[in-house]
């Protein structure tokens, strides 16, 4: 059967883009496009006030270093709560009414921190903050999921992250800009623009919902185990943390390690040719994906994360480190939507927006957790050292794709189907 004869029913809604005809259904559609732009305005507020937040709460507040810290990683402890609650509950609310609620209060929490006056009361809005962007972004990628035709899944998934790749880029950027020209109180105001941007996009999304299920209040309101973790997402999901509790360790200790080492430009550099070499591979993985099956796309972006992360670990001159952001870009970059297409295409019918908040969960538990276990590393050997531990991490993570999943991709040609079952 060739690509155009995949007919798809995912989360019990079939696919308005299969289409039976040879020809290849659509994925550039106007409600995936405007989806992706909405996902952008999430990551590009994340960007910008995490990078400003620790330093807003020490000149506000007078926070120490850790108290700091916390007022911006508190904002992934509510995406983790966010997460957990969004598997299940967005299915009921709805993902339409879930993504609106969830950017209404994602836009105003925006707006609140110009008036948060105390420490405790910015933590908290971190907190709730933190929990929208969790449970209105989950709630987003399922629902696009349900729109990518599902011979194109590794393709649409591809697209759909992309232009994430510029958020680390720009974010950072404008907060730095704003809050050194004019005040902290600029960078919010620019972060309620975005959101209200992306409110207001989502105002005109239709995305497909899934259907319904009969259920009890009681049923609807408990929340079991198999609701949190998504039994058939959790090995995939388990090597995404791997790889990203590596890659935790450029976004939290590349600045430091570049400051001592003299090579702080590099480092600076490090960033912006990642974003492009991102943009790159996500346009050919995808496609790859699809069309040769998942091995064909992730051995090799496994291989250029391996010798990128080793190049930092060695790195000897800026040129290495530059280099490294390179293949780390087309390795890493491409990783996170060609594993989540995984997952969604392992999801049974109805189980997208578990499989996709498992799969978001482990990922966010590793970027939370591996800054504290990498500065111990830091602090007892040194950045080089913590580097090659990471390097070493990449490489555990790579066998273990081969053993829980890997050995069984035989796909050669043969169009991806979603789950029945």
């Amino acid at each position: 059967m060739g690509n155009g004869g995949v007919r798809g029913r995912i989360d019990g809604v079939t696919d308005p883009h299969d289409d039976p005809s040879p020809a290849r259904p659509p994925l550039l559609t106007g409600r995936f496009v405007l989806a992706t732009a909405v996902n952008f305005g999430f990551a590009l507020v994340f960007y910008m006030l995490i990078t400003g937040m620790a330093v807003y709460a020490a000149e506000q507040f007078g926070a120490g270093d850790t108290a700091a810290g916390f007022a911006a990683s508190a904002f992934v402890v509510g995406a983790l709560i966010g997460r957990i609650l969004s598997g299940k509950y967005s299915e009921h609310v709805g993902r339409r009414r879930s993504i609106l609620i969830c950017l209404v209060v994602f836009t105003a929490a925006s707006a609140l921190y110009m008036v948060a006056d105390s420490y405790g009361l910015l933590v908290a809005l971190r907190i709730v903050h933190g929990a929208a962007f969790g449970f209105g972004q989950t709630a987003l990628t399922a629902a696009v999921f349900a729109m990518i035709p599902a011979s194109r899944r590794g393709e649409g998934s591809g697209y759909y992250t992309m232009p994430i790749a510029l958020a680390p880029a720009i974010g950072p950027a404008i907060a730095i800009q704003l809050s050194a020209a004019v005040g902290f109180w600029a960078m919010f105001v620019a972060a309620t623009v975005f959101s209200g941007l992306a409110l207001l996009g989502a105002l005109f999304l239709r995305p497909p919902e899934g259907a319904p299920t009969p259920m009890t209040w009681r049923q609807r309101l408990v929340l079991r185990p198999r609701e949190i973790l998504y039994p058939r997402a959790f090995p995939i999901a388990l090597v995404m943390m791997l790889l990203g509790m590596a890659f935790a360790s450029v976004i939290a200790f590349l600045h430091g390690f570049g400051r001592a080492e003299g090579m702080l430009e590099a480092a600076s550099a490090f960033f912006l040719v990642y974003a492009v070499a991102m943009l790159i591979a996500r346009i050919l993985t995808g496609r790859i994906q699809d069309r040769f099956g998942d091995n064909a796309a992730m051995y090799p972006c496994l291989v250029l994360y391996l010798i990128g992360m080793g190049l930092l670990t060695w790195s000897p001159h800026p040129a290495a480190i530059i280099a490294a952001g390179v293949l780390t870009g087309f390795g890493f970059g491409s990783l996170l939507p060609v594993l989540q297409a995984v997952v969604a295409t392992q999801a049974g019918r109805g189980q997208v927006s578990i499989a996709v908040s498992t799969f978001f969960i482990l990922l966010d538990l590793g970027f939370g957790v591996a800054p504290l276990l990498l500065g111990a590393l830091v602090e007892a050997f040194g950045y080089r050292e913590m580097f090659g531990v990471c390097t070493a991490v990449v490489l555990l993570a790579s066998g273990l794709y081969w053993l829980l999943h890997g050995r069984f991709d035989v796909r050669q040609g043969t169009p991806r189907r979603p789950r029945e079952d």
